[in-house]
């Protein structure tokens, strides 16, 4: 794939240039334009057309929460990582359809999180035909798994999953049914083939899906609780390490 053209928009220049040097470090990315103000961003980003743009929300001017509704009114408009210091829970409530957020101070696994979801939406694209809208696509595909009771080999629909658990060196996965089968593949290799828009590594030992969770209660150590329905009551725990992505997946 071509290298990913990236702006940067942020009134702070330290945070710039900061935000620039770890970029620089992708190879599949090019910073092509940093800019310190909405209003001199915005004719830019409409004239230069970048893949993506790295956008703080509170801004002298314009400020990126309305930059970003002005380009999301358009057809050709880039995907947004909002870039803030403020609490996540601050996001709540905003409805722009952004790609992503990272708070400040970003670590480099922020923006590669945010890469690769870059690249998944771009495939997701490429692999549509014309006439085909995102929806469709996906329902006439359904991921499913094959997982084991005992001999038999079952096929599920991913949709029906609610949380894939590794436990005593096996792998299983819980439908909302309340039915537990048996996988012959690791966490990660099951991690790697679901769309992560639904499923979420919450925790070393479980991947939720998303879709199922009622409740979201405080966990051991700063962590979370989900619950999720279906017919039985399951909770999941949410480390300390994936507080902040769980965040993410609640407000975007």
């Amino acid at each position: 794939m071509k290298k990913l053209k990236v702006f940067i928009v942020d009134d702070e220049v330290i945070m710039c240039e900061a935000l620039a040097r770890l970029l620089e470090r992708i190879p599949d990315i090019e910073v092509s334009g940093i800019y310190h103000d909405g209003d001199e961003a915005l004719p830019m980003v409409e004239r230069l057309k970048p893949d993506l743009v790295f956008l703080d929300i509170r801004m002298p001017g314009l400020s990126g929460m309305e930059m970003a509704e002005i380009l999301k009114q358009r057809e050709d408009s880039p995907a947004i990582v909002f870039v803030t210091a403020y609490d996540e829970f601050a996001l709540k409530g905003y409805e722009v359809d952004a790609l992503d957020y990272i708070l400040k101070p970003f670590e480099q696994a922020d923006l590669e999180r945010v890469l690769r979801k870059m690249r998944k939406v771009q495939l997701l694209n490429a692999s549509e035909a014309p006439e085909a809208a995102p929806e469709r696509v996906a329902n006439d595909h359904p991921q499913r798994f094959c997982a084991y009771d005992g001999e038999m080999m079952i096929v599920l629909d991913s949709q029906t999953i609610q949380v894939f658990y590794a436990e005593g060196g096996e792998v299983f996965l819980l439908t909302s049914a309340g039915e537990k089968y048996v996988l012959k593949q690791t966490l990660q290799e099951v991690e790697q083939k679901l769309d992560d828009r639904r499923f979420f590594r919450c925790h070393r030992n479980y991947i939720v899906n998303m879709d199922f969770v009622k409740k979201i209660s405080p966990g051991f150590n700063r962590g979370y609780l989900l619950t999720l329905q279906g017919k039985t009551s399951v909770e999941v725990p949410v480390s300390r390490a994936h507080t902040k992505e769980l965040e993410q997946y609640i407000y975007f």
